[in-house]
């Protein structure tokens, strides 16, 4: 039984150990910081950048961009989707907006963007932009899975449309779009600094990563990218907390 519950965390840390070994090991073979910096040298560079005075503005004005990004995507993605699960018409007025944003290279989106809006916006429109298509297909998915004869039975009955929609297709709704939110959050951020290395804003993890860029201090570059990625996973991780909490509550109960 403990070995079964040591399992699930031994193995990443295991991975995690074989990712370092490896970047040692061409660390080695490069032999050059500016190439390749280790992780010794990274990991310093980590505690510079974190005690460095504009360290928590930059990480604060990065995430208040990407949690904005997020609840006005996932907003947008669940007006629309319901809207659209409820109305073919709706959908396939939508449909072709959808498909253009999907297809458009999110290099494009950022030039615009930069022509449209102050620089601390940027981040937030490519973001949302990139992150609706998948929330909204995802609350369309969950409709459109709802089982047709409950539904057919509801309105057999005359059951209002609101108690339909919060009876039968919420629950539905929930499991797709929480799928959907999780997808999204991770790219959200990758959106967020991606735009943020070309926007430059005042205060941003990618407007700090541009400029060691730009003084060539790669072990830099690497410390703000791992600190964009515990971003990430913090976020995902927290999501995924209050997915489960919401669930619990949902049922009668709390799972944490």
């Amino acid at each position: 039984m403990s070995s079964t519950n040591r399992q699930p965390f031994g193995i990443p840390l295991m991975g995690v150990v074989l990712i370092i070994a490896l970047w040692k090991l061409g660390a080695l073979y490069v032999g050059t910081e500016v190439i390749l910096p280790g992780p010794l040298r990274v990991a310093g560079s980590l505690l510079d950048v974190i005690g460095s005075p504009g360290f928590l503005s930059a990480l604060g004005a990065t995430t208040l961009r990407g949690v904005a990004a997020f609840l006005f995507s996932a907003l947008l993605g669940l007006i629309c989707g319901v809207a659209a699960g409820l109305s073919p018409v709706f959908r396939n007025l939508v449909k072709p907006l959808v498909i253009v944003i999907k297809s458009t290279p999110v290099m494009s989106f950022i030039l615009l963007a930069l022509i449209w809006f102050p620089s601390g916006l940027v981040p937030v429109f490519v973001s949302v932009l990139m992150a609706f298509p998948i929330i909204y297909e995802n609350v369309v998915a969950g409709i459109r899975n709802a089982d047709p004869r409950l539904i057919e039975m509801a309105r057999v009955y005359r059951v209002p449309q609101g108690r339909i929609l919060r009876s039968i297709l919420l629950p539905g709704i929930y499991t797709f779009f929480s799928a959907g939110a999780r997808t999204a959050m991770g790219i959200i951020w990758k959106a967020v600094i991606a735009a943020e290395i070309l926007s430059r804003p005042e205060a941003a993890v990618g407007s700090a990563m541009y400029e060691a860029k730009i003084y060539i201090e790669t072990a830099e570059v690497i410390a703000w990218t791992v600190i964009a990625v515990l971003l990430s996973a913090l976020s995902e991780f927290l999501l995924g907390r209050s997915t489960r909490l919401f669930t619990g509550i949902r049922r009668g109960g709390f799972v944490l």
